[in-house]
């Protein structure tokens, strides 16, 4: 190949080069167009490298020398090519035969007993006792359970340790610890995942966690135990999990007895080792089902050793002999039966009042009209404290029953009762069809005669519409005056949003005070705005109750042709309204 031809060959490799590391996408629509253009684009790096390399040896050797010649020069090329790759390529072989051990099978499965230590490095936080732990514990004759986790700020420093024990409750009246989803064994227990694969696979997650919180409620108690140490353990499980590093992947059970013989162990050990010659390579990565990132990088080899699809923890629940709890419906019955007395019971210990969080952290959106009544009757009972995280996945917003309208106020006024928790419950009343506080009780008047309530039930103070005009009117114009009276925007705006809608579903019965709220809305600043979306909601909700479309409020440096958008706008949201929801809010 003459000059010429390297040149040109230089050129034409290091433009498509370019493009390729430019603009890695270009080179996913090669091939996604006719495979071929991505191929070529995925070469022209490593190929412009070799040329430009063997450019420099020629240019650098003399006349006369064979590698002045392009051959002997390319071929020099590709040797310091795989010389460049072989140092690193060593040193990760190195690492990843260290990290080879052999798997060890049990014959058969293993009855641990005595103190069980659980080590897990890749989990980070203070271990509490969940599904895996709880398993542990219920092996007849295990005393206690050690879990040691990473330190959340910095895995190098002393690790987290908690220890666990299943006690007998004899006279103890108080609850004890409730583990972290104990249904979960259903979902990673080899032998229950074939059990129970189709529609009664959430059935068997709820009907274990039903069943400990009637066990943990009746003869047992989890409390915390003293930690045991590795020496002193009777057997330590240890999980290795370093899958998150690109270049060095490594999953590891271990099962080893007091001894400190290994009796179960399985791996799964993964590098990503430099190639043997260099080159670019081509990297596409995959989320959601579409390419997330693509990019070029030195050209690797991937050697591994072990069951690619290797999960730790059904491994290690695969080699140990557990009693099972029940998985059948009747355990959600018992627990719901246990439930529905504790609540009739007013004289009920606090173990069995707290089996009623149990029995709401069983709901996943799905309660049905078996469940409402109860619902309703644990929801207002002031025995039933720190229900928030449970009740928060019962009921979605669209979909809250009648049912729950008293419950639900009565919760509002409790003492015990979070902000968070009644912005919630607050959100939920709010969706209830209309007219469903036509007749309130003392609870809902009391929540929107108290402004400490209904500043933090915020969207409940709309419902006032429901009363009519005459009496709707004042608890609106009052909630907004306390509105105002809060000196950031952030800790009014829900308030400000609440009185919004109330008015905009009053209509035409909120007019007397439309001019009120036109002056605040041309406020610079105003107090019941912070952005277009909240001037174009009074927009509309002045124009619900009576207010021409012609004259509603603009600001003085908006121009004639956006206040005509916003008109616009404004009359096709109304028709909209009149057309599917002629009673409600601005919702």
């Amino acid at each position: 190949m003459g000059e010429c031809r390297l040149k040109y060959a230089l050129t034409v490799t290091g433009g498509l080069a370019a493009i390729a590391l430019a603009a890695p996408g270009i080179v996913v629509l090669g091939y996604v167009a006719l495979i071929v253009p991505g191929l070529i684009l995925t070469a022209a790096p490593t190929a412009f490298v070799y040329l430009a390399g063997a450019a420099v040896i020629r240019r650098l050797s003399p006349t006369k020398s064979p590698t002045a010649f392009l051959p002997a020069a390319l071929c020099v090329a590709l040797v310091l090519g795989w010389a460049a790759m072989q140092p690193g390529r060593l040193r990760a072989i190195t690492a990843y035969e260290s990290q080879l051990l052999p798997d060890v099978q049990a014959g058969a499965p293993l009855e641990i007993d005595g103190h069980v230590r659980i080590e897990m490095p890749h989990r980070r936080g203070e271990p509490e006792c969940d599904y895996l732990c709880l398993a542990l514990l219920d092996c007849p004759g295990v005393r206690s359970t050690t879990l040691v986790s990473s330190n959340r700020d910095n895995r190098f420093e002393e690790p987290c340790v908690a220890g666990y024990a299943l006690e007998p409750a004899e006279a103890d009246r108080e609850p004890g610890l409730f583990p972290t989803g104990p249904g979960r064994l259903v979902r990673e227990h080899p032998t229950l995942v074939r059990k129970h694969a189709g529609r009664n696979f959430f059935t068997a997650m709820k009907a274990v966690e039903a069943d400990w919180a009637v066990r943990l409620s009746d003869t047992e108690r989890l409390r915390t135990a003293e930690p045991v140490s590795a020496e002193a353990a009777d057997w330590v499980i240890r999980f290795e999990d370093r899958s998150n590093d690109p270049t060095a992947r490594v999953r590891r059970v271990t099962i080893s007895d007091a001894t400190g013989a290994i009796r179960f162990r399985r791996s799964y050990v993964e590098t990503a080792a430099p190639a043997r010659v260099f080159y670019l390579g081509f990297d596409v990565q995959w989320g959601a089902g579409m390419i997330s990132n693509a990019s070029f990088r030195v050209g690797r080899e991937r050697l591994s050793l072990g069951d690619r699809s290797l999960r730790l923890e059904p491994a290690l629940l695969a080699a140990l002999r557990l009693p099972m709890p029940r998985q059948d419906a009747g355990a959600i019955d018992l627990l719901r039966q246990q439930v529905q007395q504790a609540m009739d019971d007013p004289d009920a210990t606090p173990v069995r009042i707290d089996m009623a969080r149990r029995y709401l952290g069983l709901f996943l959106f799905d309660a049905n009209e078996r469940d409402h009544l109860l619902i309703a009757q644990i929801v207002s009972d002031h025995r039933v404290r720190d229900l928030e995280e449970q009740l928060t996945n019962v009921y979605s917003e669209r979909h809250t029953p009648v049912t729950m309208r008293d419950a639900f106020a009565k919760r509002i006024v409790m003492d015990h009762s979070s902000p968070s928790l009644r912005r919630w419950l607050a959100e939920r009343l709010a969706s209830l069809p209309v007219g469903a506080f036509a007749e309130p009780t003392a609870t809902h008047l009391a929540i929107w005669e108290t402004p400490a309530i209904y500043t933090e039930a915020a969207p409940f103070i709309a419902r006032v519409a429901d009363l009519g005009p005459a009496r709707a009117v004042p608890v609106l114009e009052a909630a907004l005056e306390t509105a105002l009276r809060v000196p950031s925007w952030s800790g009014r705006r829900r308030l400000v949003e609440g009185v919004r809608s109330g008015f905009a579903r009053l209509g035409p019965g909120g007019a007397p005070a439309a001019a009120w709220i036109q002056e605040l809305f041309l406020r610079r600043p105003s107090p019941i705005l912070n952005n277009a979306g909240d001037a174009d909601d009074w927009r509309f909700a002045l124009a619900r109750m009576g207010v021409a479309i012609d004259d509603l409020p603009f600001f003085p440096n908006q121009s004639e042709h956006d206040a005509d958008q916003i008109r616009r706008r404004i009359a096709d949201r109304l028709r909209r309204h009149e057309q599917f929801d002629p009673e409600e809010g601005d919702r």
